[in-house]
């Protein structure tokens, strides 16, 4: 066999062994654990607030757009600003949500139309971003659906490095009604529930090799 061949074979066997490797060090998203998001309203007794405990987030990014001179927590922060975040997926479950109070969550799932609609999903549509002092601004819209309704909603989002991770905090401000909601009434009516609620959220994104676990859970 020809030395030239020999070392052409030799090359692409080479290049096969090292390519499982190569996609192995590509580094992914994952969103850590102990994210939370909330709803605040007003009724014309009280302010309340609902804790999300049935609360997932996804999140998807453009592998090519990693940044190759950056590591760890930069890196992540270099994704975003480089517009590598391809999707955000989040999913509450409605009888998740919990105020403390029974009366007030009964009346909230069925105005949520719970049963038909289990689910309140929100799917990013796309963003921009802009570097601040450690971290970035993102200004982000999306599809947000509850109760069987969809509507695009903008959000704005800090997303700040926190040692391994970027910790991403907003709130959402949102009319029931934009939704074909009738906010809950209670105690015969004399209790009733503000139109207008906030959505907020805060959970932390941090970065791991394919097939290692991510720096910090």
């Amino acid at each position: 066999m020809k030395p030239t061949r020999t070392l052409l074979l030799a090359t692409v066997a080479a290049l096969t062994l090292l390519a499982p490797l190569a996609r192995a060090a590509a580094p992914t998203l994952v969103v850590q654990t102990g994210g939370k998001l909330w709803l605040e309203g007003t009724s014309t007794i009280h302010e309340y607030k609902s804790d999300a405990s049935k609360l997932t987030i996804a999140m998807h990014e453009d592998a090519t757009k990693w940044p190759a001179d950056k590591t760890g927590v930069d890196a992540i922060q270099g994704l975003i600003l480089s517009n590598g975040v391809l999707g955000m997926d989040v999913v509450v479950g409605v009888t998740g949500l919990h105020s403390g109070k029974d009366g007030l969550d009964k009346n909230m799932y069925k105005s949520l139309k719970a049963e038909k609609n289990p689910e309140i999903k929100f799917h990013l549509g796309g963003y921009t971003a802009a570097a601040v002092e450690n971290g970035s601004k993102i200004e982000a819209k999306g599809k947000l659906t509850i109760a069987g309704v969809e509507r695009e909603v903008p959000i704005t989002v800090t997303a700040l490095k926190e040692g391994s991770n970027v910790r991403f905090k907003g709130t959402v401000p949102l009319l029931m009604t934009q939704y074909g909601i009738t906010p809950p009434k209670m105690m015969l009516g004399t209790l009733k529930v503000a139109d207008a609620v906030t959505v907020s959220f805060d959970f932390a994104v941090g970065a791991k090799a394919d097939g290692a676990m991510s720096s910090a859970q």
